[in-house]
């Protein structure tokens, strides 16, 4: 077992007299880590779970409308919960999903070996969820301070004249420019900007229009060639007669807060492919549950059919020897073990079985295929894609996770094939898909009610449009503005790390495209990707 290495605490619910198989011992197969407590009510399972360190609770849906209490009092920032059911009857495990519970386990040959991985893997997400907002914290608390440190001037300062010549720098200066302040003294601060436009430096447009920026983002070029992310605010100097002979900038290191927001990035995606990973799973689950069920019945149907071909057998060497009688007996034989094996039914639902079985494998085929795409990497150049076939195979990928709770439309439209990296266009869907799905939770999650997901590409102007509306909470007007800035996130501790939007939205814009929504909150929430059919030649490589 290896779910952080830290000792695991489950805390199993199973009401006295229960006839499904023991969950405590098959539980103990996650090895010597894992303590596992029994109770056999909830008042006991609540008070484990008041106490502290429980990372799973497992209960019985024999425990009646106590499994109902226990999911409302350990929602949402309790441990997860597995409820295991006596069948695996969608309506019972839709209903529970609705009331909260992580996941259901129906009783079955297969349970002793699904009950340890379900366990594994909610035991695994929820220490993930708690690393994540960690890590969150940790970034929100840095860029607190680097607020703090530029409002103070406690970060690098440089002041230059109106031809951008270092007049002025601070220790900190130094250190980010890599230079000491009698070799930065009198150099052109475009030394560290080789190749950016003057219209893209902060301090240049300041000197130019005297225009004023605060917590811009840009990079500095050192003399050994290393690169350093600053964030930077400027603005012009006045002399108090009206004129602008330089500017002053305050900037810092944001290499340290980059490498956070890859790291929580990276994070979030992690747990976004486990969220998605276990509706795939379900979703190869179900056909493969009765392939096998039909393989094993096949097999029975062998040893009927083998029984009758033992009478054929005899009858063709009864046949065979020209005895009359022999020949009568061996017939009636044949027919006494073909009504015994009833043959027909047999062989009716033997074509049956084989049918289903076919179905099965080739649903398997098509969800593995989806995989397959959707892992597929993006080579260096853009290449002509299907955007219809992007979107879609993507929405098969997602489907599995929100299914019972969001009735998914499509409207696609006949497009071009586009230049594009389609592997980022697909990260960018997802993400649209997957937060319009926690939108809907968000409102209908408790409630029994469906959402809506609609998904529609057409062509607009030169370019195509792909819309992704949702029925769920919405957007409140005052924070349209800022859902696409880094960090900015409406939801919940631990559900999302406000980078989601921002990285679609860079993805978008460097593919020469944009990204826009519309939200009316409590009705529906679009989000509209505009991309540009760009001719051979002129794709911008996407970072």
């Amino acid at each position: 077992m290896n779910s952080g290495g830290d000792q695991v605490h489950i805390i199993v619910v199973r009401p006295a007299g229960s006839d499904t198989p023991d969950p405590v011992a098959i539980l103990e197969r996650l090895g010597p880590e894992a303590r596992i407590d029994a109770v056999a009510d909830a008042e006991r399972c609540l008070s484990h779970c008041a106490a502290g360190g429980v990372d799973l609770v497992v209960v019985d849906e024999r425990l009646g409308p106590d499994c109902d209490r226990l999911l409302e009092m350990l929602q949402p920032d309790g441990p997860p919960v597995v409820l295991l059911q006596r069948d695996a009857q969608e309506g019972r495990a839709l209903r529970a999903f609705r009331k909260g519970a992580a996941e259901c386990v129906a009783a079955g040959a297969a349970f002793a070996e699904v009950l340890p991985v379900v366990a594994l893997e909610q035991i695994q997400r929820r220490r993930a969820l708690r690393e994540r907002g960690a890590a969150e914290r940790r970034i929100r608390d840095l860029e607190r301070d680097n607020r703090n440190i530029i409002q103070n001037l406690n970060s690098a300062l440089l002041v230059v004249d109106s031809s951008g010549k270092i007049v002025f720098c601070n220790p900190l200066a130094e250190i980010i420019l890599g230079e000491s302040e009698r070799d930065l003294r009198g150099r052109s601060l475009w030394d560290w900007f080789p190749g950016i436009p003057p219209e893209e430096i902060h301090v240049a447009r300041a000197l130019a229009n005297g225009e004023r920026s605060k917590g811009g983002e840009s990079q500095v070029t050192r003399a050994d060639g290393s690169v350093v992310p600053i964030g930077i605010s400027c603005a012009p100097v006045s002399n108090g007669q009206g004129e602008e002979p330089g500017a002053v900038a305050v900037f810092s290191d944001l290499t340290e807060i980059k490498q956070l927001q890859r790291q929580v990035l990276q994070t979030e995606k992690m747990a976004s492919i486990g969220q998605l990973a276990a509706g795939v799973a379900h979703e190869i689950n179900n056909p493969m549950g009765f392939i096998h069920a039909n393989l094993y019945q096949m097999g029975e149907y062998l040893s009927d059919l083998r029984g009758a071909w033992d009478s054929v057998e005899a009858l063709q060497k009864a046949v065979a020897r020209g005895e009359v009688q022999d020949i009568q007996d061996a017939a009636a034989q044949l027919a006494a073990a073909s009504d015994e094996a009833d043959i027909a039914f047999v062989l009716s639902d033997l074509g049956k079985a084989i049918r289903e079985s076919q179905e099965g494998s080739e649903r398997i085929r098509h969800i593995v295929h989806d995989l397959r795409d959707f892992s597929h990497r993006d080579s260096e150049e853009q290449v002509l894609a299907d955007i219809n076939q992007c979107l879609d195979s993507t929405a098969n990928i997602v489907w599995p996770m929100m299914k019972h709770l969001v009735l998914l439309e499509k409207e696609y439209h006949d497009l071009p094939e586009i230049y594009c990296f389609p592997m980022q266009l697909k990260q960018v869907f997802m993400n649209l898909m997957v937060n319009a799905y926690q939108s809907i939770d968000e409102c209908c999650g408790d409630t029994g009610k469906m959402g809506r997901v609609w998904l529609r590409t057409e062509l607009r102007g030169k370019g195509v449009a792909i819309v992704v509306t949702d029925t769920g909470v919405g957007i409140a007007p005052e924070n349209l503005s800022r859902i696409f800035d880094p960090f900015f996130t409406t939801k919940k501790v631990g559900a999302g790390t406000g980078l989601g939007l921002s990285t679609c939205f860079n993805i978008v814009e460097r593919h020469g495209g944009s990204l826009r929504v519309e939200s009316t909150p409590g009705a529906e929430t679009s989000f509209t990707v505009l991309l540009p059919n760009r001719p051979p030649g002129t794709e911008r490589r996407v970072g």
